[in-house]
Formats: C-alpha cells, structure tokens, sequence
C-alpha cells in the first residue's frame, strides 16, 4: 500500500476513536466519563455508596487553562466594564487580583500566583 494510504487509514483510525468518546455507554466513552461513586452516612450511621454517572459534554482537557493572565489597571478596567459586571476577587498577602468572569466563560480557569501563593480561579 501506498504512503497515502496508510495516512488515510490512520485518519479514518483517529475518527472512529474520536467518534466513539462521544457516544454514551462505548468502552471508550467509558474510558474519559468514569463513574463517581459518592458514600453517604445512612439513618443508622453505617455507610451506604452511591454511584452517580459524570457526563461531560466536553472530553477531557477541552479546555486549556490561562497560563500567565495578564490585567489592567484599575481605571482601565472600570471603562471596560459596567457596575454590575461580576468578579472573582481575590487578595493575598497584600497582593489584590479580580478575574472578569465574562473574560473567564471561554477558559474557566486560570492558573495564578497571588501573594507568593499559587492559586487555580475557576469559574
């Protein structure tokens, strides 16, 4: 067989597996949405497991944290920005930071140093 062939083939590879991470009850979907099994304390105190299915929409590390954010002043943000426009704040050891969560919807997370402390905001 030909060099094309074999790309072809390992493309139609790739899209099978692809392809079965999305539908519901496959091995492999199995393989990227475990099963959560949660433990509650029952009426007599014994512990009793419950098994709670996860189902993502997205697979696995779809999407990729910010890495190194970078922010504006104060005033900058504020002509950006309108009153009602939520935040997460956050201040440690004397250093003060505010993720937009508008700006966070596409991420989620982001991955920080705030104060000598390392720190995952997500949203």
């Amino acid at each position: 067989m030909s060099k094309g062939t074999w790309v072809f083939i390992g493309f139609i590879g790739v899209a099978v597996v692809a392809l079965l991470t999305q539908i519901p009850g496959t091995p492999v979907w199995r393989l990227f949405n475990p099963t959560l099994t949660v433990t509650v304390a029952g009426p007599g105190g014994g512990a009793e497991p419950i098994e709670l299915k996860i189902i993502s929409v997205l697979p696995r590390d779809a999407i990729v944290a910010i890495l190194d954010p970078t922010f504006v002043s104060g005033d900058e943000a504020a002509a950006q920005m309108v009153p009602t426009s939520r935040v997460i704040g956050l201040s440690i050891n004397g250093d003060h930071r505010a993720y937009s969560t508008a700006q966070l919807s596409s991420r989620e997370v982001v991955n920080d140093t705030v104060g000598g402390v390392p720190v995952a905001v997500t949203w």
